[in-house]
C-alpha cells in the first residue's frame, strides 16, 4: 500500500513539474543540484550578469526533487540522447529547448548564456 501511494505521488510530482516547465515557455532549462559548487558558479553568473532578465530560464533542482530528476532524464533522452548515462547525469546541465542543444559544465554554460543574452 505504501509503495502504491509513493508511486502515485511521484507520478503526480512528475506531471506537476512537466506542467510547470511547459507552462512557463522557457527557452532554457538549467538543471542543478543544491549542494553542487559548479551549479553555484552558474547561478551567481546568471544573477550577477542579469541573464535571467534577458533570457527565459527555468531552474530545476535535481538532487532532492525526484520529479525534477525524472523531467531531467526524459528531456536528455529526447533532446540529446548522446548525453544519456546509466550512471546518472551530471550538473550543471543546460538545455536550450529552442535550438535543441545541451550544454554541460559551469564555464561552457556561462559562455553559452553570455552569447545568447547579447
Amino acid at each position: 500500500m505504501k509503495k502504491t501511494i509513493i508511486t502515485i505521488l511521484i507520478i503526480i510530482g512528475f506531471i506537476f513539474a512537466f506542467y510547470k516547465l511547459t507552462s512557463q515557455k522557457s527557452d532554457f532549462i538549467l538543471f542543478y543540484g543544491n549542494t553542487c559548487p559548479h551549479c553555484k558558479v552558474v547561478e551567481e553568473f546568471i544573477t550577477t550578469n542579469q541573464i535571467d532578465q534577458k533570457l527565459k530560464i527555468s531552474q530545476l533542482e535535481v538532487y532532492e526533487n525526484k520529479s525534477n530528476t525524472s523531467v531531467f532524464v526524459n528531456m536528455v533522452k529526447e533532446i540529446c540522447p548522446d548525453q544519456s548515462n546509466p550512471d546518472g547525469l551530471p550538473v550543471p546541465f543546460l538545455i536550450d529547448q529552442k535550438d535543441k542543444k545541451c550544454i554541460l559544465g559551469d564555464a561552457p554554460i556561462n559562455e553559452y548564456l553570455s552569447e545568447k543574452s547579447k
